[in-house]
């Protein structure tokens, strides 16, 4: 067959096809269909973009297709093998799916068709090679043979074209054939049969010319590209032009069908002709395609009926959507947008101008339909020309729109370097920029670089580089500056690059091996899928058929295991048991991969979960139903636990719903490349955020260790451990702009129901979410690691919303990308086991301070503590309860019951097992060796009978579930222990909180080490597993339950099982052992005395550590040890000792491996890395320091030092030096993150190093050698010493043997850092040896050494004279401690060391190692090791007086004489003038002058003089006393700074600094007197008086003036001005009191106008006839409701009043009290307004008020505020009638003042009473006063409808009675609690008390003329308010 034959054939194929196609879908019509020119170009559209989609896929297939090809080049499995064929065979699928879809529909290209089949043929031909790699699996894999047959692969046309880039030289003649097959693929199309004809063929003609020349095609080939290339771009630029030309054809046939539109909507109406004109512009002929006829044309004659062309066009028109414009919400860029598409759709449709403002109203939201909203009101025509004039003005100004289009600009977030979208987006909005930038004036402005720079800064910085680079070459050109046309250009083309599907950085990203291996695969399915849901299933077809495998079972092919009916014919077990057997993946039944890896699992159709339909366990379901989870099921768990950040709420019958859950990339702000996958959830309502651990240590996190506080619904508080980690950042799955996250803190995990993440496929379920179904992405395989609160508002805040109709979910899109929020199907009704509910609020706990760790530093160690154990009531009961009940069982060992207080009745917490197991599972999962460590416990555990499977559901309030997990020591890596959670918490209930813990029964650990270096033979050993030896009764066995795999196989359920012995966890655990296993022992010690003593005292929990003095001994301990502690069922092994006899005798089973390290630290509070390790070798101690890295900071010091254990204080004087360090630290008040400073540092450092030395000191175990011989004495010397960095002390044993010779041991260290306040040396040294007495006590009570001698020694002689002072009393901090050491000792046992021979020096001062190497801190003072200790003269003590701790006994003597004193008698007069008088006449009589006349001034200035050296030698005789002698004033004094003196005449002056000036002495040196005297207030009342009653300032300036000065001068005048009455009467304001109660007329609901206050207001003007003439208005106001009346007064007269109040009356009905103000209270009236109101008679008023049943009360005058409810209304009926009249220019008539006030009245009574819900639109309307009055706020139309009966009268009695009960039920809720508040005079003041005089203000007289009253009568009231004077 020739190839034109070929093509045509093929060209035949495609129109039957299409005609076949067509016949499916299109309605049989013997006519052609005409096609719009809109239809054509929608058909055009839709075919390119389904190119796009197939090119897409076929590109992403091609690069399955060449990674497969590189590796098949490699060695790889055959479970990667068949990994490749189903990404492959994936890949093939989707293309040709999309290729069905797009066949279904029109014609494909021929080049369409050849990459088809060029697709099918190369995945056909890859699949045939990896089969045969398959079929050869156990051959050796050949590199050479596989290149080999890839290299075949290539020999075929259709795979160079796929694999060109690797395609090699092979011959000329495969060049040449393969230019030919090139060429002829363009002038025909080839089928798949032809192109294997073709294939043969060139394969047969490339190994006939493989001997050509290999130059010559080189050169072929060259000159063929070159050609291709020409041709190419000769083609693209005929595209383009033909592009150009075809949108010109559719913008002129656009313009010209719309001007037919505009004529028709003209004329309204269409004619058939113009139709016709229409369609006659369309071409003349179209191709006819033929079912039977396939290949005959024929040509379409325009003699169709027009009728039948109209018909078929309204058809066509049918079938399209209904367009309709959007919803416009305010945005003025879419402002145009939208007013085209309204006008265009619903304008020209629209008839009336009601319809379309009903459109217009039904196509606005938001602020636009608040804007609109009075307009809607109206039907006139004008209401719709106005709206638009409205929104034209708003949203369509230039202005605005340029502004909006700007702040996006302005607003748009940077974008990232990886965020190719983000990059596309801004282009995006750049060309919405550009195309706007002709119709929008302003936006020209983008076009200045000022407003480029701004547009760069949004770029990425490798974006902005690029422009940088291409502005540069611009401006080198001497070109101007680019404008913003071609910044969007560069954009556009950056943003291509970026977001190319093959070689863009995301593209390589997605298919890079270092990729996680899951999200990889997760990505490749996800995107496949995402295509996939855009196909319609009823026209799936592939172009050849796919052989399915057949069912594993029966072996038949129409169907798989699934669905087979001989597997659903097994048991559930047999089917589990049988995909086991098979190896079958539990997700989708298919082999080569487990659950873990699978990709495709099945659904299962009765509980919608990831598994086979066929493995789904019903019991199971029931089982977990039947335990509902109540609120607080993941409640704080401890340790290592976040189940206290979510609750658990029990539902059934719920619908599936999603929440605020969406994928997120974290990282760090320091490695922002390293990032991970997770979800993150954002919860609202938690104020922290958390991070899962596994999450943060991936990233390498900044992180330090806190503890938290946690507090969720239940209102309950759990402390747990966390880490507080910084510097955490994310973004968006597909977004670039990272987000700062606030510092997060660390949990296990979130727990977040995975049900609840949305997803594209939810999205698909709503039809108002269909436009974000590939924005949400589908399901990733990565964990919920991130839980953000409310504390990051930015990941919360929502860009756009989506909401749908009632109970339909809503989508939010925040900045990390969409979410839904709702139900996730409207189908979906699936009853719900639990549900979370999040509400979380946690404190972090303050950390330890400086100060904290300061106080430690300064306080001793508890240890030596002196006090007693301390016993309370729950350790008696807890040793009671065991002691009644501990037995021995059958099995030997001893049984207890757990301790509780009381025994509890608890809930059913098995859930919460169940979850914390199945995050236990998946931690097992990911570490195989932390797995095998844990199956391993587990299973021993069970074998050995510790725990025991339970197959009963437990009794009922007796059964507790006990979560559990893994614990390795550092020191012991290969060694896991299960520790049992007993703290976990669920519904607030935990099993720690009902066991007693009991006593500590652990021997002191210095008591141990002391005793372990006592005599030459060690002996150390081990009780296996303790705490398991002890079993617990069965009655408490159901408490302590746990869920387990059997056998260690976790893809079976977990079984039940529970413990039957004291678990690892539980707060009683080691109380109960240690009593167990002392009962033991003193059961058992008339038995085995030797034994039993070595496990009473030596032991320390399971460690048993000891020395005895020889061989045979050890052995008699050891073989008793074991024999008792087998009594109890317990093991002694690991024995160890440093003889070897011992250990010779010992069986080999029991003995140690190695040398033990003495890890006692492990059981401390705190976990130590380093200790003290005894070499059984050497028989010494010696310290093993390894370093860990740790930061520079406080934290990494204090981890440090206290990681050195020291118990026995060998090395206190190095550590002495880490401690002064920290202190130092802590004294700054460095945090404990922050660096040290340079100084520091390098101090720091050289201690760490320094710290490596350790291991050169060796100290020996024992006191003295073994051959020291038989020792006869032994004495304990202590010595203690301080300085001002610290203090310190150190003991030593020191023995005598037989022979006379001296060995001298360190038995323990102390040092401490002085602390930060300053303490005094002696104290220091006294505190040093309160410490030596402390360690003495320790030493005596611990070793088994007797009649042991004790010496003290110290180098401060202060001590010694407070140790043996007998007379003197101390202050309290010396005495309490001379107290406690003379009770411990005697003065004789404390001598004199000199200082260069105190060891002690060394601890309160520190050394390194080589200094304490060299030093005696290990041997002691030489002096020790003499024959005979010295015994030096104690130097004498005596403790002098001047001794600032001795207390001063004071002896006061006291004198009386009878002396008269001159100022008390001058404090009797009144006047300082009277005063002055009076001594100078008395001065005259001492004279002997008998005379009477007036003193003279001379006789006054000696009186005044005398007065005031009187005064000053009463006030201030400390100060004249030391001015006499010659010294200066005391600094404490207040005369101090005044630089006093006495001049000649005796008298105590200011000095001053105004010797040189010019002014009188009186000023330059005035005399002092004191402030407080009652001379001094005479003269201050003198002075005040002089100056008629000024000021303060005033007063100050006069006193000083006469030459005075009075110390705090300002205070004393202050004081006296404040009494003097004068001034109280010039300035003092008026009195006000308490503002009173309400009275009940205001309180209490009633009719309106019941009580009613009246006021009146005026003059308003009149005209009548030609005169002007006054009126006047009165306001009667309703106390309760504030409504008001308003009636005219023709004038001022009482009759006007009365014939006022009866229209009132008559038409407001009867009135029981009318109050009214006093003519005086109208403030501001005119004053004829004023008169005429005092001229009315009152009389009169009542009278007539009388007759009408009304009371009538007046005010009390001057008390305007009385009638403020009425008194306000009067401004608001001013302001309104103001209001009204302003708008009528012409004078008013009474009638039209009347109509004027009535329609005042009403706007009044239409006010609102509270305004406290005015701005809520879900709120009631505020009721006003017509609410009561009218029973409506405005004036309704009558009910509409015609009725024969009135029922609407019948039924008004209840809208009534309905309308009045709202009304008062508000009243009360709104308006009345409102008047609680006082707005003034909140503070109640002295009553006015009769018979006092005050004095009355009054407007209209001066202050001077106000007249002074007497108080008569007062209102008999709490707060009196009204007087009658």
């Amino acid at each position: 067959m020739s190839k034109s034959d070929a093509g045509v054939n093929d060209l035949n194929k495609q129109v039957d096809d299409c005609v076949d196609t067509q016949s499916e879908n299109v309605r049989h019509s013997k006519r052609v269909p005409i096609l719009t020119e809109k239809m054509q170009s929608y058909q055009q559209e839709e075919s390119q973009k389904r190119e796009k989609r197939i090119t897409r896929l076929y590109d992403k297939w091609k690069v399955e297709a060449r990674s497969a090809r590189e590796r098949l080049k490699t060695d790889i499995t055959v479970t990667q093998l068949a990994m490749v064929i189903d990404d492959l065979e994936a890949a093939k699928n989707n293309v040709l799916k999309e290729y069905d879809d797009f066949r279904n529909r029109m014609l494909p290209t021929m080049e369409m068709r050849r990459k088809i089949d060029a697709c099918e043929a190369v995945t056909a031909d890859i699949i045939k090679i990896i089969h045969g790699r398959i079929s050869g699996v156990d051959e050796e894999f050949d590199a050479e043979r596989e290149r080999g047959r890839l290299q075949m692969l290539l020999d075929h046309k259709h795979a160079r074209s796929i694999f060109g880039s690797t395609v090699s030289c092979v011959s000329q003649g495969t060049s040449s054939h393969s230019s030919q097959c090139s060429h002829s693929s363009q002038c025909s199309v080839v089928t798949s049969l032809a192109a294997k004809r073709v294939d043969a063929a060139a394969n047969l003609a490339a190994k006939q010319a493989v001997y050509d020349s290999l130059l010559e095609e080189t050169k072929h080939k060259e000159r063929i590209q070159q050609l291709e290339e020409q041709h190419k771009r000769a083609i693209e630029a005929e595209v383009k032009e033909l592009e150009r030309i075809q949108a010109k054809k559719d913008v002129k046939a656009a313009q010209a069908k719309l001007e037919v539109y505009d004529k028709e909507i003209v004329k309204e109406a269409m004619s058939y002709s113009e139709c016709v004109k229409i369609k006659s512009k369309q071409d003349a002929s179209l191709v006819k395609l033929e079912r039977k006829q396939g290949a005959s044309q024929t040509q379409v004659t325009s003699g169709i009926p027009i009728s039948a062309s109209v018909f078929q066009d309204s058809l066509a028109l049918n079938r399209l959507p209904v367009p309709e414009p959007p919803v416009f919400t305010g945005d003025p860029i879419r402002f145009i947008e939208w007013k085209i598409s309204f006008i265009a759709l619903i304008e020209g449709k629209c008839t009336s101008s009601v319809e379309k403002l009903f459109y217009l109203k039904r196509y606005v939201s938001g602020p636009v339909s608040r804007a609109l909203e009075g307009i809607f009101f109206r039907t006139d025509d004008e209401a719709y020309h106005d709206a638009w004039e409205k929104l034209n003005s708003r949203y369509g100004q230039p202005f605005s729109i340029q502004r909006a289009f700007r702040e996006k600009l302005a607003n748009w977030p940077k974008i990232s370097s990886k965020d190719a979208m983000g990059l596309r987006n801004f282009s995006d909005f750049l060309s919405a920029c550009e195309n706007a930038m002709p119709h929008v004036k302003g936006l020209q402005i983008l076009n200045d670089y000022q407003e480029n720079q701004k547009l760069v800064q949004k770029l990425p910085d490798w974006a902005a580089s690029r422009w940088n680079r291409q502005v540069t070459q611009v401006l080198s050109q001497n070109q101007e500056f680019p404008d913003f046309k071609e910044f969007c250009a560069f954009v556009l083309t950056e943003a291509e690059t970026a977001c190319n599907p093959v070689t863009s950085y995301q593209a390589l990203h997605d298919l890079s091996p270092i990729v996680d291996k899951l999200t990889l695969k997760e990505t490749k399915r996800n995107k496949a899928q995402v295509f996939n849901t855009q196909m319609k299933h009823e026209i799936q077809k592939s172009f050849k058929s796919e052989t399915r495998a057949p069912c594993l079972l029966c072996k038949q092919g129409n169907h798989q295991l699934n669905n087979c009916p001989d597997f659903y014919s097994k048991s559930l077990e047999e089917r589990r048991r049988y995909v086991q057997e098979q190896k079958l993946c539990y997700g989708c039944l298919k082999t080569r991969h487990i659950a873990s890896e699978c990709r495709h699992r099945l659904a299962c159709d009765v509980c919608q979960r990831k598994h086979p339909t066929c493995l789904h366990d019903a019991n199971f379901v029931r089982r977990i139903k039947s335990e509902p989870v109540t609120e607080s099921s993941f409640l704080s768990i401890p340790n290592n636990s976040t189940d206290a950040v979510a609750l658990s709420v029990a539902g059934e019958g719920q619908t599936a719903n999603n929440s605020m859950i969406l994928p997120v990339w974290i990282s760090t702000k320091e490695n922002p490349d390293c990032e991970k996958l997770v979800y993150a959830l954002l919860d609202s309502q938690s104020d922290t955020t958390f991070v899962d651990q596994e999450i943060s240590n991936f990233l390498k996190a900044q992180s330090s260790p806190v503890k938290l506080k946690l507090t969720t619904m239940l209102g309950k508080d759990t402390i747990v451990q966390s880490e507080r980690v910084l510097g955490l950042q994310v973004r968006g799955y597909e977004f670039g702009d990272f987000v700062d996250l606030p510092p997060a803190y660390t949990r296990d995990y979130i727990p977040v129901n995975r049900q609840n993440i949305p997803t594209c496929e939810v999205a698909k379920n709503w039809n108002h979410l269909s436009s974000i179904v590939d924005k949400v992405p589908p399901l990733k395989d990565c964990e919920i690691g991130l839980l953000i609160g409310y504390n990051c508002p930015r990941s919360m805040a929502p860009r756009e919303v989506i909401v749908g109709k009632k109970d339909e979910p809503f989508a939010v899109r925040t900045d990390l990308g969409w979410s839904i929020v709702g139900r996730s199907s409207p189908r979906l009704d699936l009853p719900k086991e639990s549900s979370l509910c999040h509400r979380l609020a946690a404190k972090e706990l303050p950390p330890v301070t400086p100060a904290d760790v300061i106080r430690v530093l300064e306080t001793d160690f508890k240890d030596i503590s002196e006090e007693g154990m301390k016993v309370s009531q729950d350790d008696i009961l807890f040793i009671n309860k065991l002691k009644e009940v501990i037995h021995k069982n059958v099995h030997g060992h001893y049984e207890m019951p757990l301790p509780f207080k009381e025994r509890p009745i608890l809930p059913n917490n098995k859930q919460l097992a169940v979850v914390r197991l199945d995050h236990l599972k998946r931690r097992l999962a990911k570490d195989e060796r932390y797995k095998e460590q844990y199956k391993e416990f587990m299973s021993e555990i069970i074998q050995r009978g510790d725990a025991e499977e339970v197959i009963d559901n437990g009794k009922g309030g007796e059964t507790w579930y006990l979560p559990h997990h893994g614990v390795i020591s550092p020191k012991k890596p290969n060694k896991l222990r299960v520790v049992f959670d007993c703290s976990a918490r669920f519904n607030g209930y935990s099993l720690n909180d009902h066991l007693l813990q009991g006593p500590d029964l652990i021997n002191s650990l210095i008591g141990i080490l002391m005793r372990f270096r006592q005599h030459p033979v060690a002996l150390m050993c081990d009780v296996e597993k303790m705490y398991h030896q002890f079993h617990v009764n069965e009655s408490d066995r159901d408490y302590l339950r746990f869920l387990w795999w059997k056998d260690g196989k976790f893809n079976q359920n977990p079984l039940e099982f529970r413990m039957k012995v004291h678990i690892f966890g539980a707060a009683s655990s080691s109380g109960c052992a240690n009593f167990g296993l002392k009962h033991i022992a003193n059961e058992n010690s008339h038995l085995y005395p030797l034994g039993s003593e070595f496990v009473l005292k030596n032991f320390y929990v399971d460690d048993g550590v000891t020395s005895v003095k020889d061989a045979e001994m050890a052995v008699k301990v050891v073989d008793e040890a074991r024999k008792l502690c087998a009594m109890g069922g317990l093991r002694l092994h690991k024995f160890m000792s440093n003889d070897d006899t011992v250990l010779n005798d010992i069986p080999m089973s029991e003995l140690a491996s190695d040398a033990k390290e003495l890890e006692f630290a492990s059981e401390l509070p705190l976990e130590r890395a380093l200790g003290i390790q005894w070499q059984r070798n050497l028989d010494c101690f010696k310290f093993n320091v390894k370093l860990q890295q740790q930061p520079a900071t406080r934290r990494g010091i204090l981890s440090t030092i206290a990681s050195v254990y020291d118990p026995l204080g060998f090395i206190a004087p190095i550590l002495f030096n880490g401690k002064k360090i920290l202190q130092e630290i802590c004294k700054r008040g460095a945090g404990w993150d922050d660096f040290l400073s340079k100084e520091v540092q390098l101090r720091w450092e050289q201690w760490k190093q320094d710290l490596i030395n350790l291991q050169e000191i060796n100290i020996p175990r024992t006191y003295v050698p073994n051959d020291f011989g038989t020792i006869v004495k032994v004495e304990l010397h202590h010595f203690s010493d301080a300085s001002t960095s610290g203090y310190g002390q150190c003991s030593y044993l020191r023995f005598c043997n037989e022979d006379g010779d001296v060995h001298c041991a360190l038995v323990m260290g102390r040092s401490r850092v002085s602390p930060l306040k300053v303490v005094t040396i002696p104290r220091l040294e006294l505190t040093a040896a309160v410490i030596s007495v402390e360690v003495s006590n320790v030493l005596k009570r611990e070793l088994d050494y007797v009649d042991v001698e004790e010496l003290f020694w110290t180098d401060s002689k202060a001590v010694l004279g407070y140790i043996r002072n007998e007379a003197r009393k101390f202050h309290t901090f010396v005495a309490n401690r001379v107290q406690r050491i003379q009770l411990s000792t005697t003065p004789q046992q404390w001598r004199y060391v000199p200082s260069e021979e105190n060891p002690a020096d060394h601890a309160s001062r520190g050394l390194n190692v080589q200094q304490l190497l060299s030093s005696i801190w290990f041997s002691g003072p030489m002096f020790l090791w003499k024959k005979n200790l010295p015994n030096p003269e104690d130097p004498k003590v005596e403790i002098s007086l001047e001794d600032p701790e001795v207390k001063f006994a004071q002896v006061f003597k006291t004198e009386g004489t009878d002396e008269v004193n001159l100022i008390d008698r001058i404090a009797k007069f009144s006047s300082w003038s009277r005063a002055i008088r009076a001594i100078a006449r008395l001065m005259r009589r001492a004279c002997k002058d008998k005379s009477n006349h007036l003193s003279t001034t001379s006789e006054r200035q000696r009186a005044e003089l005398h007065i005031v050296k009187c005064l000053q030698s009463h006030a201030y005789k400390g100060e004249l006393g030391r001015l006499e002698k010659g010294m200066d004033v005391s600094p404490q004094s207040q005369l101090y700074p005044l630089g006093s003196f006495i001049d000649e005449n005796g008298v105590l002056k200011v000095g001053g600094r105004l010797r040189h000036s010019d002014c009188l002495e009186s000023l330059k040196y005035p005399v002092i007197i004191p402030k407080n005297h009652s001379v001094t207030k005479m003269i201050i009342a003198h002075c005040h008086e002089k100056i008629k009653h000024q000021g303060k300032g005033f007063t100050i300036n006069e006193i000083r003036s006469c030459g005075y000065w009075i110390p705090g001068i300002g205070r004393a005048v202050a004081s006296y001005i404040k009494g003097c009455v004068t001034c109280r009467k010039l300035r003092r304001s008026t009195e006000v009191q308490k503002m009173a109660d309400l009275p009940s007329e205001r309180v209490i609901p009633s009719p309106p106008f019941k009580y009613t206050g009246m006021d009146c207001f005026g003059p308003l003007f009149v005209k009548q006839g030609r005169s002007v003439c006054k009126r006047y208005g009165l306001i009667l106001t309703c106390l309760c409701s504030r409504s008001v009346h308003i009636e005219m007064l023709t004038d001022m007269s009482t009759d006007s009043f009365i014939n006022a109040l009866r229209c009132f009356i008559a038409i407001r009905g009867a009135v029981q009290q009318i109050r009214s103000d006093q003519g005086t209270n109208f403030v501001g009236a005119k004053n004829e307004f004023k008169r005429a109101l005092e001229e009315i008679d009152a009389e009169r008023l009542r009278v007539f008020l009388s007759e009408k049943q009304c009371d009538f009360v007046m005010n009390a005058p001057h008390a305007s505020h009385a009638g403020g409810v009425w008194e306000r209304q009067i401004r608001t009926v001013k302001s309104v009638l103001n209001s009204i009249l302003s708008l009528h220019s012409a004078r008013l008539n009474d009638s039209s003042l009347r109509t004027f006030l009535y329609e005042t009245m009403a706007i009044v009574n239409s006010r609102p009473l509270t305004v406290d819900c005015l701005t809520d639109p879900d709120s009631l309307r505020p009721i006003t006063p017509n609410h009561l009055l009218t029973l409506k706020s405005t004036v309704a139309l009558p009910p509409p409808g015609n009725f024969k009966d009135d029922e609407y009268a019948r039924k008004r009695w209840r809208q009534v009675q309905y309308l009045l009960e709202q009304f008062w039920s508000r009243w009360r809720k709104e308006y009345l609690a409102n008047l609680a508040v006082r707005q003034k005079w909140h503070v109640p003041k002295r009553n006015i008390q009769i018979g006092d005089i005050v004095i009355v203000k009054d407007d209209d007289l001066p202050r001077n003329q106000w007249r002074l009253v007497l108080t008569v009568i007062h209102e008999m009231n709490n707060v009196n308010k009204f007087y009658e004077v």
